[in-house]
């Protein structure tokens, strides 16, 4: 009877291993199959793409470690840019040379600002579209495209700004190259200034709120 049961034992315990064995093997190939697809798009990226990508990364890094000399080293020192927010209905422009000066309309600085996915770093995508139904846009993520959005959409002319610094934006805005939308906080817009990328444009209003 004894030995009935340890051999029963034996089978239950083989038969889980193994069990365990191919759950293991499930999820290794398929970490595998991701890798594998991970790699494959970044071999279709081109040389421009990858040297982007980089930048944002480096870019992101100083957000997250909220180190001041990394973020102002992607501040042109002849254009600065701008963080756009929302004043009222109003879109709110802040010329920037130094992120430390930033303070927010709610009076935080920028590193006090809720950029927690900030780490996320973006597809080559066509960009997200705003739908304002369920959620904001028609898929979230950070997605990054090369494409210059606001080059027909001179919205800074409905604001209060005088003309000199409206002509100051429409110029930096033309430079821009990559955009990235960051469906959780954020676009970004840059610029190739010289044979630097820089950062152009910050919008951090939500969309579909007022």
């Amino acid at each position: 009877m004894n030995k009935l049961l340890i051999f029963g034992t034996l089978i239950v315990f083989v038969s889980c291993n193994n069990s365990n064995k191919n759950n293991t093997s499930v999820e290794t190939d398929s970490t595998q199959i991701v890798r594998k697809s991970t790699i494959e798009a970044a071999k279709n990226l081109t040389v421009d793409e990858k040297e982007f990508l980089g930048i944002y990364q480096s870019f992101t890094s100083a957000i997250q470690n909220k180190n001041t000399d990394g973020f102002n080293k992607f501040i042109d020192p002849t254009f600065g840019f701008y963080i756009i927010e929302s004043n009222g209905s109003m879109p709110s422009f802040v010329l920037q040379y130094e992120i430390s000066r930033f303070k927010s309309i709610q009076s935080k600085s920028f590193f006090e600002l809720n950029l927690n996915h900030i780490h996320e770093q973006p597809v080559f995508d066509s960009l997200p579209q705003i739908i304002c139904d369920a959620t904001p846009y028609n898929k979230e993520g950070c997605f990054v495209q090369k494409i210059n959005p606001l080059i027909n959409d001179e919205f800074w002319y409905v604001t209060n700004l005088n003309e000199k610094e409206k002509q100051a934006i429409s110029a930096l805005s033309e430079k821009i190259d990559y955009t990235v939308i960051n469906t959780f906080h954020a676009k970004f817009y840059f610029a190739k200034i010289g044979n630097t990328w820089k950062i152009a444009m910050i919008d951090l209003r939500t969309p579909c709120e007022a």
